[in-house]
């Protein structure tokens, strides 16, 4: 049964004057100078984080685990924090150390009624079991089996398989885990596609079943289905939500047949629209909370010189179905219990080619909600974390369907003046589809935190960049319109509490 909250809190209460917590502690303290650390978005406590993993609620609590780093470690761990909303996270010791691995890799998690299965792959030996039961997931157990599932030899194609990543979830005959990867080719260059799968009914005796998934005409060559997370989302259909090294977060929706263990997606999107490694979306953690919400969370890498960090997690998002089987994209609303201050602008128009900056309307680590009338404007948007000169600030801009004589309406982040800092790295927009149909005004919701801006948009796409003022006057907040006018219809501007204490101090700035 899953543990009593009376226990769990008492584990937590004792934790907080853990040695290992007490020094996490005292880097987030140390690396608050840095005017890049978020306020209400996760970070690691020092050192080095990639890929989120595990993410899981077990016992009330939210679970997240990382590829981790910490100070002084070349080795990577699992590290681990704790959340009651998704939002406040604590954190806590490391929760897989590699043994015979070099590493340990990523993999999700099955939470049970009796206790919480890892699967992870371990550098160098194969995909790898732990269980924990204990109230905070503090206590991992690896199998004495260990690699349950071993690196195989495999000829010039990557046949029979190859093991990376995984992921796991039950059915009726067992226990099924899936491997990410890719075949026929070079990862990155000329691969194909693939995940393959696994049975066993005690963890430790694996059977190969078969492909889930290979690569069609969806995806491009080169691109490989890594970091799988499968579940299913809604209208009776499964979401494959994973990784490309070439390409980063993207997604299969379609139908899943337990008999033959093949998915038949209907559709394929992406997360990420990008450069892989400059500053934007990289792997999925996802999972099925008790209230039946599918959750995901990604890592967004650095576009700078690491300054003793690395990456920053999103704010947690929801992933469900439209009534079409379109795919829908929201935060989770937990995280509006962080406003506070709210600045609110009526409907306002918007000249052709000029940019209107907003009084009152600025902050560091905000959330917008704008509703915004394209009418005939080519181009219309939001300028953020913009100093008073316009020598730094970043564009958020939509492409209406009127605006070419073909293609998708488009949606823009350009991060191209976002910094003066000689050592932010260069690179193009983040531009991605927003099909809304013609006469459908545009709905954002826009998260700044510093170093990181999500756009929500329609509810049906979100689009993530790094930015990194240099200007501590870099907060202000424009609107503009390009080729003819626009109308502002409403827009609301809230300030975000830290989720950190050594950085209350820099709230409403």
């Amino acid at each position: 049964m899953t543990p009593p909250p009376a226990s769990r809190d008492a584990q937590l209460q004792a934790l907080r004057d853990d040695a290992t917590v007490l020094r996490y502690t005292a880097s987030r303290a140390r690396l608050a100078v840095d005017p890049a650390r978020p306020l209400y978005h996760f970070s690691p406590p020092e050192n080095y984080m990639n890929d989120p993993n595990g993410i899981c609620q077990w016992g009330g609590m939210y679970h997240l685990f990382y590829q981790f780093r910490p100070d002084g470690i070349d080795n990577v761990h699992w590290g681990h924090s704790v959340s009651e909303d998704l939002v406040h996270w604590e954190d806590l010791p490391l929760a897989l150390y590699p043994d015979q691995e070099k590493d340990c890799f990523s993999g999700q998690t099955l939470v049970e009624e009796d206790r919480v299965i890892a699967t992870y792959h371990g550098t160098g030996a194969g995909n790898s079991i732990a269980t924990a039961t204990d109230p905070l997931l503090l206590n991992w157990e690896k199998h004495p089996s260990n690699p349950v599932i071993p690196i195989v030899d495999i000829d010039d194609g990557g046949m029979p398989y190859r093991v990376f990543d995984p992921c796991i979830w039950k059915e009726a005959d067992g226990y099924y885990a899936l491997s990410g990867v890719f075949q026929d080719g070079e990862r990155s260059i000329d691969c194909k596609g693939v995940d393959h799968l696994f049975r066993t009914q005690d963890l430790e005796n694996w059977e190969y079943v078969g492909k889930l998934i290979e690569n069609d005409y969806r995806t491009e060559p080169g691109e490989d289905y890594a970091v799988p997370n499968f579940w299913p989302i809604g209208n009776d259909k499964h979401m494959l939500l994973f990784f490309s090294h070439k390409r980063g977060g993207q997604y299969f929706v379609g139908d899943y047949d337990t008999d033959t263990h093949r998915f038949s997606p209907d559709y394929h999107g992406r997360m990420n629209y990008g450069p892989l490694s400059v500053g934007n979306l990289h792997a999925p953690s996802a999972t099925i909370d008790d209230s039946g919400r599918y959750l995901s969370i990604f890592n967004v890498k650095e576009a700078r010189e690491t300054r003793g960090w690395d990456n920053v997690m999103t704010v947690p998002r929801v992933l469900s179905l439209a009534d079409d089987n379109s795919l829908l994209i929201a935060p989770v609303p937990e995280l509006e219990g962080l406003r506070f201050n709210k600045k609110s602008v009526g409907e306002t128009n918007i000249p052709a080619n000029q940019d209107i900056v907003l009084p009152d309307i600025a902050g560091s680590a905000i959330e917008i909600q704008a509703v915004i009338d394209p009418n005939d404007a080519r181009e219309v948007g939001l300028n953020v974390l913009r100093s008073p000169d316009a020598t730094e600030l970043t564009r958020i801009s939509f492409f209406h369907r009127g605006s070419a004589r073909w293609g998708t309406p488009q949606l823009q982040i350009d991060g191209s003046q976002s910094s003066t800092g000689a050592d932010v790295l260069g690179r193009p927009p983040e531009i991605g589809p927003l099909d809304i149909p013609d006469g459908e005004h545009l709905r954002l919701r826009i998260f700044i935190d510093r170093s990181i801006v999500e756009v929500f948009a329609n509810d049906i796409q979100c689009l993530t960049l790094r930015a990194y003022p240099e200007s501590p006057a870099s907060t202000g907040v424009s609107v503009f319109a390009k080729g003819n006018s626009a109308t502002l219809k409403s827009l609301d501007c809230w300030q975000m509490r830290s989720v950190w204490p050594e950085l209350e101090s820099r709230q409403g700035r």
